[in-house]
């Protein structure tokens, strides 16, 4: 990172708002964005797709988040490497299978990477955040403040940690 003006952090963060708690991607993007932290850069889409790569920059830090069954509630924060995991289309893909996209278009390592496991159970079409999801949304929050409030230079340590 050459500048000051490069991001210290770039936050993937997706789900589709109609879905119930497949939701709060978006809806902590959003609260990221209202912050304005110049070095922090957010991307907030409906889904991951291949073309996500050309946002990375150089060895910035990457935070995926979204909405997750693979805990029951409450987040959980794990580092994550490049890996042809087969969760693949030309739409949509895993945070693992980008991270392999990076390294095969590029020829280089892909930055750090961590996902943000965000507690969910209710996904159905046309529902509001459910219980769980709400809760564990601002349990998000928290831990996303709690890394925010350091200086920037501090955040990929912190995550590196696992604490914020």
């Amino acid at each position: 990172m050459g500048s000051s003006t490069d991001p210290a952090l770039i936050v993937f963060a997706w789900g589709n708002e109609s879905r119930g708690d497949d939701g709060i991607g978006p809806l902590l993007a959003r609260r990221l964005l209202s912050l304005g932290r110049p070095a922090l850069v957010v991307i907030e889409d409906h889904q991951l797709n291949i073309e996500h790569i050309t946002d990375f920059v150089d060895d910035t830090p990457l935070l995926f988040i979204d909405a997750s069954v693979s805990i029951e509630s409450g987040i959980m924060l794990e580092q994550i490497e490049a890996s042809g995991d087969g969760n693949f289309s030309t739409h949509a893909i895993s945070p693992r299978a980008l991270l392999n996209v990076y390294r095969e278009a590029t020829g280089n390592a892909p930055p750090p990477a961590y996902l943000l496991h965000v507690a969910g159970e209710s996904f159905s079409l046309g529902e509001g955040l459910g219980d769980t999801g709400a809760a564990s949304a601002e349990t998000a929050w928290a831990f996303l403040e709690d890394l925010l409030r350091r200086p920037s230079s501090e955040w990929r340590a912190a995550l590196s940690s696992g604490v914020a």
